[in-house]
């Protein structure tokens, strides 16, 4: 069922990690001529995909299948003991609310969404090591993800258990800091620093804002009930994987919403909610699971309508290959020697499918201007872009184009 909706429903590639990945396979390296206020592990694993196999679309397709399909197989796994029934209502409520989110996306909380129940699962069991190994990939993949180590660290502090809180903490740190070191060799640790941990809270930006409509929270607190009221009932040592642990770990990868929200940003805790009600289902008394067996489903169903009328589902790549005028101008960038530098104005991933590199070897996305000041990156892309030969993709307008396609241009320094 999984497969069949995401080979028809329409994959999101979001240009703020597909054209760093893709500029990162062609030599490029991250922070140090790639600027980008995220950490690394999204464009790094793009990277590799695109290395291993080319910038091509069904790479894009397959990144946003995978992690998905890998969170429900834990699901599966967790929800084993119950009914048919119950297993498939629960992935029922976690397939109809994970891509009514806007889950089928090449983006870092869909990757966080396979990491949340083998975090919840090491924390229950208390192997802090590799629970703290496991959200530090989570943080190399968006730094927001530490707002679940925080809560778990805090937890186990409240709880008294500082050794298990350290232990945490210390290994979480760990992959940040194994990074930090592999691109120090590449002469990017200091940029790495600046633009994942200095960048984020000192640039303002007029992205970041925090308005949620009263139904975009009430449905997204909605999906939070069944988990919530199984943790409340839930006894010491009553499954190998707490449902307090599992709420902890879902709370703390729903804030990653903050301070920018996006329903896309809550996706990762999705999985732990999905197995919360699995069981909520399967309480005494029966009565009681008979209520969340009809919550769940209206949840579903409710979900399952949105994301059945409201998305489209023409299997194309959005900002990828699904704007035909754009199609063209790839067609006619293809057809330019591979070595000719390119620099685009426009939103869509235009350098991995073209397969061009910016002038000067530096790369800062135009729609983000409050970040042009970092690194002098604004002044050293204007003039790399005044190299001769340059070629500028952008909106038709006022200056001489050399050819104009639907409402785009291209124009040659």
């Amino acid at each position: 069922m999984q497969l069949a909706i995401v080979l028809h429903l329409r994959v999101t590639a979001w240009p703020e990690v597909t054209t760093p990945g893709y500029l990162w396979s062609r030599g490029m390296v991250m922070y140090r001529d790639i600027k980008l206020q995220h950490t690394p592990a999204t464009t790094g694993s793009l990277a590799l995909a695109f290395l291993a196999f080319g910038p091509r679309t069904w790479v894009v397709r397959a990144y946003a299948i995978l992690w998905p399909l890998l969170a429900h197989v834990f699901l599966l796994r967790q929800t084993r003991p119950f009914p048919l029934w119950n297993r498939a209502l629960a992935s029922a409520f976690f397939l109809a609310v994970f891509f009514s989110t806007d889950g089928n996306a090449v983006w870092p909380t869909v990757v966080m969404a396979a990491f949340a129940i083998p975090i919840a699962g090491a924390l229950s069991r208390g192997r802090m090591a590799r629970a703290g190994l496991l959200l530090g990939v989570a943080i190399l993949f968006k730094q927001t993800a530490a707002y679940a180590l925080i809560l778990a660290a805090a937890w186990l502090l409240i709880r008294r258990r500082r050794r298990d809180a350290a232990t945490l903490f210390g290994f979480a740190c760990a992959p940040y800091f194994v990074t930090l070191a592999v691109l120090s060799l590449f002469g990017a640790g200091t940029a790495m620093l600046r633009w994942t941990v200095l960048v984020p809270f000192t640039i303002h930006t007029d992205l970041v804002v925090f308005r949620p409509s009263i139904g975009t929270a009430a449905a997204l607190l909605f999906g939070f009930v069944p988990l919530a009221v199984d943790a409340a009932l839930e006894k010491p040592g009553e499954r190998a994987v707490s449902s307090g642990w599992l709420l902890l770990v879902a709370v703390g990868l729903v804030l990653i919403c903050y301070p920018r929200f996006q329903v896309l940003q809550t996706v990762a805790s999705v999985p732990c909610l999905a197995v919360g009600a699995a069981r909520l289902m399967d309480r005494r008394p029966r009565a009681l699971g008979r209520a969340a067996a009809a919550f769940v489903a209206v949840l579903a169903l409710s979900r399952g309508a949105i994301l059945a009328l409201g998305a489209d589902w023409d299997g194309r790549v959005l900002f990828w290959d699904d704007d035909p005028a754009l199609n063209s101008v790839i067609e006619r960038l293809r057809m330019m020697p591979k070595t000719t530098p390119l620099y685009s104005e426009l939103w869509g991933n235009v350098h991995p499918r073209a397969e061009m590199i910016p002038p000067g070897g530096i790369y800062q996305h135009p729609w983000f201007p409050f970040f042009l000041g970092v690194d002098q990156t604004g002044e050293r892309m204007r003039r790399a872009n005044a190299t001769p030969g340059t070629v500028i993709v952008g909106y038709r307008d006022s200056r001489p184009a050399v050819e104009t396609i639907g409402p785009y241009a291209i124009l040659r320094r």
